[in-house]
């Protein structure tokens, strides 16, 4: 029988308060009272230690979920072990069955918390074993005559048995549903495993969560969606074969060398991935998030790592739904990019472009082989008029951030060679409307205007004024802080989540609002949520002209390329990723930029004689400095 388990993949801060059975394994900071009878209330040495085991068991609802904490034997005086050997197993290689143990560790369920998010958890002790083992020790080859303790743990296909101590969890329920479990696990290159305890066959796993070490822009925690974890372990995995393979070959190197090379890097990659199919993002980082798996009635589910602890942080059990219900659907994010490349239609005989995208009034689709031109196909916009020219998008692409409450707007934006910064100073990049163009103000809307800021009408209106502005004052880069008044291609990203949106030029964060301020009786009247929840009403999307709104601003006389549209909030570092993905060598690019800006400033402050002949500040007589004839004293 099939059984779905993944991650859920929307922001969760907790367990959700509308589950039909919860349990939370920390209340208050405390832990709950079903462990607090085993290990007191601060956690200590369990008191109903039986063989080494203790066990708390919970119950919400038609949900019980069973703990089981095992020990491994203490460590003796003088390094061994007291372990008292029973038969052979392997006499070459002095390994025994286990008689007896005479001492173990103590048992305790510790409470824990990440801090910084306030993720709570218990963990017990004991890595969960099938067997354990004698095996002698030795010293300079020379069998020692005391043993230590040897163990075999879970292979995923069940060969070899369920754990019989170690710190595992049970999960059971008299009706069929399916379980969101809160975990933390100490290592994430540390096998996790959801088992059916009927099979002894364990699923595939897919992970949402935070990952040790993957930030946000401003440094803090990034909670990943299934995507976003399964991209860190896919870098993690097959990053150095594809940066290789990307790199291409060296010039000592023949075709065949470096194909043999990276089909060898590529076996070897696809080898760890199946072994680390159960493995949760990349290295030796940990982890916290969430477990969903669906389960029958009456069938029992054992989650535990390979050879280390996992920490509980509590569950919820929702009868009659399935994993896939929990998630709001088990499908991949969202992910809408175009390089407005064209086909020549059979009926008509027109360009057009292969996902629907149109240009509407002078705007059109345009190709170049020029050399050092990054982007072969791209769409150039007319800036001649008013609400006129600009590229209409699929009306879907804004309809699918309910459920994870983000949005991320990604585009190479150049602005054309003789447009000066006043023809383009309120242009706007990118706009949204309910309905098409129309002669007065219209809502729903968005709005990302070139000079760094944004507007919302969508269910919530939100200017994203300076008071919402996290440094209290908008920076508006337009005339002398032109970012386009160099020509050259350029990467605009807005990015939204919850109440917070940010705009970044190549990478770099210029604005950051929180859209949550609170009028005078107490209720937020400024929101972008509405942005998510009613997203699907803005239907009339477009690049370069703000079509729908009266504003007296001419279209953008600007190129656009390569424009990413995702149901996810990117980091500064996934921007700068995807730049260089679109635009390999770009830092090349703006190196080349920044090193002419700085020969023409050289040039622009030098100074020159009469005979075109550079000369010092102390020259004495008829000069030319900026162009203008002058007299040196």
């Amino acid at each position: 029988m099939k059984k779905i388990f993944t991650l859920i993949s929307v922001a969760l801060c907790s367990l959700t308060v509308n589950a039909q059975d919860v349990y939370n394994a920390i209340v208050d900071g405390k832990l709950a009272p079903e462990f607090a009878a085993v290990a007191g209330e601060d956690g200590g040495v369990a008191n109903n230690a039986a063989d080494g085991m203790s066990i708390v068991t919970m119950k919400a609802g038609k949900a019980t979920v069973t703990a089981v904490g095992g020990t491994t034997p203490a460590n003796a005086d003088g390094g061994g072990q007291q372990i008292t050997i029973g038969d052979v197993i392997d006499a070459d290689k002095h390994i025994y069955k286990v008689a007896s143990v005479e001492a173990w560790n103590d048992i305790k369920w510790d409470r824990k918390s990440q801090g910084d998010i306030d993720f709570w958890y218990i963990a017990g002790t004991g890595n969960p074993y099938v067997q354990m083992n004698a095996v002698e020790n030795s010293k300079d080859e020379v069998w020692q005559g005391n043993y230590k303790a040897d163990y075999v743990y879970y292979e995923p296909d069940g060969s070899v048995g369920m754990p019989v101590t170690g710190l595992y969890y049970k999960f059971t329920a008299s009706a069929k549903g399916a379980f969101k479990v809160k975990v933390w696990a100490n290592k994430g290159n540390r096998k996790t495993f959801v088992v059916n305890a009927a099979t002894k066959k364990a699923e595939r796993l897919l992970a949402s969560g935070y990952i040790n070490g993957v930030n946000d822009a401003d440094g803090k925690k990034k909670l990943l969606s299934v995507e976003q974890v399964d991209s860190v372990h896919h870098i993690y995995i097959y990053g150095n074969y594809e940066t290789a393979l990307a790199k291409g070959k060296a010039e000592d190197q023949t075709q065949e060398e470096f194909d043999a090379k990276m089909a060898q890097m590529k076996e070897e990659a696809d080898a760890m991935a199946i072994e680390r199919q159960y493995v949760i993002g990349n290295g030796n980082q940990n982890f916290w998030g969430w477990l969903t798996f669906d389960v029958e009635a009456g069938e029992e589910y054992w989650v535990f790592q390979h050879s280390s602890q996992i920490g509980f942080g509590g569950f919820e059990f929702h009868e009659g739904k399935t994993a896939e219900d929990l998630i709001g659907g088990i499908e991949a994010a969202y992910v809408y990019t175009t390089n407005f490349s064209t086909y020549e239609d059979d009926t008509t005989g027109e360009r057009v472009t292969w996902k629907g995208e149109k240009a509407v009034g002078k705007g059109q689709f345009a190709s170049t082989e020029e050399e050092g031109e990054p982007f072969g196909d791209f769409f150039r916009n007319d800036g001649s008029a008013k609400r006129t020219s600009y590229c209409l998008l699929p009306e879907d692409v804004l309809a699918h951030s309910a459920n994870t409450e983000a949005l991320t707007i990604a585009v190479w934006v150049r602005a054309q060679a003789e447009a000066a910064s006043a023809d383009y100073m309120w242009a706007p990049l990118f706009t949204a409307y309910g309905s098409g163009p129309a002669t007065a103000n219209s809502w729903p809307m968005l709005a990302c205007q070139y000079r760094g800021v944004l507007q919302v009408n969508c269910a919530g209106w939100t200017d994203y004024d300076d008071k919402q502005n996290v440094k209290g004052v908008n920076t508006l880069y337009h005339g002398d802080t032109d970012w386009l008044a160099d020509k050259k291609w350029h990467y605009y990203t807005a990015v939204f989540e919850g109440e917070n949106a940010k705009v970044y030029f190549d990478g770099e964060l210029k604005n950051e609002w929180m859209a949550n301020a609170v009028n005078a009786n107490g209720v937020t009247d400024n929101t972008q949520k509405g942005l998510f929840s009613n997203g699907a009403d803005l239907k009339y999307i477009c690049l370069g002209g703000n079509q729908a709104w009266d504003w007296n601003d001419n279209d953008a006389p600007f190129d656009f390329a390569r424009l990413l549209i995702k149901n996810s909030a990117m980091s500064a570092g996934e921007i700068k990723a995807q730049m260089t993905a679109d635009f390999p060598t770009w830092q090349e690019y703006m190196t080349a930029i920044e090193a002419v800006k700085v020969a023409k400033q050289n040039v622009s402050d030098a100074i020159y004689n009469l005979a075109g002949q550079r000369v010092d500040a102390n020259y004495k007589g008829l000069v030319i400095k900026n162009g203008v004839k002058a007299m040196q004293k």
